[in-house]
């Protein structure tokens, strides 16, 4: 893809946060330092994100393809340690 060629992995990060620059709940802007990546791979950061306001969190999955930089987000009441904890859990018809 041409834009990777063109931006560092840095910006490409950097231009997915911007998406997403508010909290959802309260309309209050993310601190740059609320930010934490869970996980990433080629063109893709799996992000958390605290409001410092409300103290709903953000799990986004920050991602580049053929249009551009995109991210697809859901509230959670997940810490960030618990996100990929979650992702080895069976869920049960209980739960």
């Amino acid at each position: 893809m041409q834009w990777h060629d063109q931006e560092s992995p840095l910006s490409f990060f950097q231009a997915g946060l911007r998406l997403m620059a508010k909290c959802p709940l309260c309309q209050a802007r993310y601190q740059p330092s609320s930010v934490k990546v869970i996980a990433e791979r080629e063109d893709a950061y799996l992000v958390h994100v605290l409001c410092a306001k409300c103290r709903s969190a953000v799990v986004a999955l920050v991602f580049a393809n053929l249009f551009g930089v995109s991210s697809v987000g859901v509230l959670t009441d997940l810490g960030s340690d618990e996100i990929l904890k979650a992702q080895e859990r069976t869920i049960e018809a209980d739960d």
